[in-house]
């Protein structure tokens, strides 16, 4: 692929298995649900397209780009002791860096504040509180590239 080119990269996320408990607690839902991937270095966004998932819930997934990342966001609510199998991400590249950069796909993430997925837990049977919603931000370390192109 040359410089200026458009090309497509496939991003996806492996499925969620929606536990049951957490903290002993139960778990109600899980919801707002995002995976946050790398714009690489070297290419601009042009669009992206959202295909499959299952037991994804009532909300509709959503897909787009800001601040150098590529954000898939599933409303969700996800329910306790399924597995939901997340959208696959086809994003439409163009090619802008130098002949020979390679471009890595990889998630976002390196710590807990510059997280690569969150989503927000609500448990239930708390004493005292009834229920309550747990927000949780995870990332990726070490953070593997998932796949690469080279522009030539």
């Amino acid at each position: 692929m040359g410089a200026g080119q458009d090309f497509q990269v496939e991003l996806t996320a492996d499925p969620i298995v929606v536990p049951t408990s957490g903290g002993g607690y139960p778990i109600q839902k899980l919801a707002n649900v995002q995976i946050r991937f790398n714009l690489p270095a070297g290419a601009t966004f042009k669009s992206a397209t959202l295909s499959g998932g299952a037991n994804l819930g009532t909300g509709v997934p959503t897909v787009s780009a800001s601040g150098g990342l590529i954000i898939l966001k599933v409303p969700g609510n996800l329910a306790p002791g399924t597995t939901a199998t997340l959208p696959k991400v086809t994003a439409t590249l163009t090619a802008t860096g130098a002949v020979g950069a390679s471009l890595p796909q990889q998630l976002h993430g390196t710590s807990y504040s510059d997280w690569g997925i969150f989503f927000a837990a609500t448990v239930t049977n708390i004493p005292l509180f009834g229920s309550a919603t747990a927000n949780t931000n995870c990332f990726a370390n070490p953070n593997p590239v998932l796949g690469s192109t080279v522009i030539n």
